[in-house]
C-alpha cells in the first residue's frame, strides 16, 4: 500500500512537469528560484568602470552605477545609463520565471560624435603625414622615371620605344593593388633566387618591409602614368622647334634638354597635379600590406571603437583637406605660367 502511494506521487509529479519538459525549460530554476529578481546594473567606458545615472523604463531612479535592484517582479525592464558628455546606452531585459534570480546588466556609454571625432582626428592627421610622405616620394620618383621613359617613347631608337612601351602597357593595364602584391609578396622569392645565383644566401625569400615595398610599387605605378604625360607634352611642341635647334648645331639630346623639355614642362603641370591627387588617394591601397597610413589607421580605429560611420567620414574629411589646397595651388600655378607666356 505504501509502495503504491509512492508510485502515485511520482506519476502525478511527472504529469505536472511534462509540459515544461516538452518546452525545454530547465527544471532547476523552477525548483530553486523564487518569483522576484535581483538585477545589478553597472557601466563601463573604454574598458573601465564608470559612474552614471540609472534610468528604469525612461524614469530617473536616482541611483548611480553600480546598483542592485532587488525583488523585481517578472516583466520587461528598460535599463539606461546616462553620463554627462557621453552618449547613453540602453538595454531591454525580460525577467521571467525560470531565469536566474540574480543577473548583471552591463551598459556601455560611448562618446558623442563630436567628442569621438575630436579624439581620433589627431591620430588621423599623424597618419596623413605618412600618406603625404608616400605620395611625395612616389610622384617624385615617378617624375624621374616618367621623364626618362617619356623621352624614350618618342626616341628614334626602336628598342627604347619597345621597352618603354611594354613598361607603360603593363603598369597601366594592371590594377595597382596587384602591383603592390607583386612587389611585396612576389619579389622576395625572386630576390632569394637571384642571390643564390650570385653565390649569396641559401635561396630563402628576402623579406621586403612594408615601407620600401609601398614606395617601390607606388613609384613604378606613378612613373608609367607620368611617362604618358611627358610623352604627350613633348609631342605637343611644334616640330619646328626641334628642327630650328638642330639647324643651330645642337644635337638631338641638347635640343630635347634645352628647347623641348622646358616648353613641355609648362604644359604637363596640370596633368602632373592631377596625378599627384590621384596618387594621394590611391596610396590608401598600401594598407593591405600593413602600411600604417591614413586608411590603415582608420581601419584600426573603426575596429577598436566600433564607430565606423564617424571614423570613415573623418578619414574622408582628412583626404579632402589634403587634396583641396593642392588643387587650388595647381590651378594658380597654371594661370601664372600662362601669364608668363
Amino acid at each position: 500500500m505504501r509502495l503504491r502511494s509512492v508510485y502515485s506521487i511520482i506519476i502525478l509529479t511527472l504529469l505536472i512537469l511534462s509540459p515544461r519538459m516538452a518546452r525545454g525549460d530547465s527544471l532547476v530554476p523552477m525548483m530553486s528560484l523564487g518569483n522576484t529578481f535581483d538585477v545589478t546594473v553597472q557601466g563601463r567606458f573604454e574598458d573601465k568602470p564608470i559612474i552614471g545615472h540609472i534610468y528604469l523604463n525612461d524614469k530617473d531612479t536616482g541611483f548611480l552605477t553600480p546598483h542592485v535592484f532587488k525583488k523585481l517582479k517578472p516583466g520587461k525592464y528598460n535599463f539606461t545609463i546616462k553620463v554627462e558628455k557621453l552618449r547613453p546606452d540602453s538595454r531591454m531585459e525580460e525577467l521571467y520565471i525560470g531565469r536566474a534570480q540574480q543577473l548583471t546588466v552591463t551598459l556601455y556609454p560611448s562618446r558623442t560624435t563630436g567628442s569621438f571625432v575630436s579624439l581620433i582626428f589627431p591620430l588621423l592627421l599623424r597618419a596623413a603625414l605618412m600618406t603625404l610622405l608616400l605620395t611625395v616620394i612616389a610622384v617624385s620618383d615617378g617624375i624621374i622615371i616618367g621623364t626618362i621613359c617619356g623621352v624614350g617613347r618618342v626616341a628614334k631608337n626602336p628598342i627604347a620605344r619597345a621597352l618603354t612601351g611594354i613598361y607603360v602597357d603593363f603598369v597601366r593595364g594592371t590594377p595597382l593593388l596587384v602591383q603592390i602584391f607583386v612587389v611585396y609578396f612576389g619579389m622576395p622569392p625572386i630576390l632569394g633566387s637571384l642571390l643564390v645565383h650570385l653565390g649569396i644566401g641559401d635561396g630563402s625569400p628576402i623579406h621586403i618591409p612594408p615601407l620600401p615595398a609601398a614606395i617601390a610599387a607606388l613609384s613604378i605605378n606613378s612613373g608609367a602614368y607620368i611617362t604618358e604625360i611627358v610623352r604627350a607634352g613633348i609631342q605637343s611642341i611644334d616640330r619646328g622647334q626641334m628642327e630650328a635647334a638642330r639647324s643651330l648645331g645642337m644635337t638631338r639630346g641638347q635640343a630635347m634638354r634645352y628647347i623641348i623639355l622646358p616648353q613641355a614642362l609648362k604644359r604637363v603641370i596640370p596633368p602632373l597635379g592631377n596625378e599627384f591627387i590621384a596618387m594621394l588617394k590611391d596610396s590608401s591601397l598600401v594598407s593591405v600590406i600593413a602600411m600604417e597610413e591614413l586608411v590603415r589607421k582608420g581601419q584600426m580605429i573603426s575596429t577598436t571603437y566600433y564607430r565606423p560611420t564617424e571614423t570613415w567620414l573623418a578619414v574622408a574629411l582628412v583626404f579632402l583637406i589634403m587634396t583641396l589646397p593642392f588643387t587650388r595651388f595647381v590651378a594658380l600655378l597654371e594661370r601664372r605660367l600662362k601669364t608668363g607666356d
